[in-house]
């Protein structure tokens, strides 16, 4: 039997959560489609469909758009989640867009926090061609009429 034979290759096998190790930096666009945590540094707009975990060593700048986002590190920037907890640990400077936010006993916070958008739509396509475009992106939102 060879070694690239059939039998010996193994399945792809969906990760359920994306870990960015402690020591390990990185900068971008992100987009996780199942949960994600953060024990090293992260710079940039992430987006994660179900939950993101800042750990106690980890540090993020940027924008964060996930279902449920917990910080035990430190986060500066803008946020977008429908439940966001601050544990004891927890530092956030920035602004939050949430309906559901709690903070625990020694966990900071520091900023704006504002209801949850009732749709929020950014897509990577658009903000790549507002960059090069040079102006911001357009917010997708849902019609509505006036009388």
């Amino acid at each position: 039997m060879g070694i690239f034979s059939k039998q010996s290759r193994a399945t792809s096998q969906r990760s359920v959560t994306t870990l960015i190790a402690e020591g390990c930096s990185i900068s971008g666009q992100f987009k996780v489609e199942n949960n994600m945590q953060v024990d090293g540094d992260i710079d940039g707009q992430v987006h994660v469909d179900k939950t993101l975990v800042i750990s106690e060593s980890g540090t993020a700048n940027g924008e964060l758009y996930a279902e449920h986002i917990i910080v035990n590190g430190s986060f500066e920037g803008t946020c977008y989640a429908a439940k966001i907890e601050i544990l004891s640990k927890g530092r956030v400077n920035g602004t939050i867009y949430s309906d559901d936010l709690s903070i625990e006993q020694g966990g900071r916070f520091n900023g704006i926090t504002y209801p949850a958008p009732e749709q929020q739509v950014v897509d990577f396509k658009d903000v790549k061609e507002s960059a090069e475009k040079k102006t911001p992106p357009v917010e997708k939102k849902a019609a509505s009429t006036e009388n």
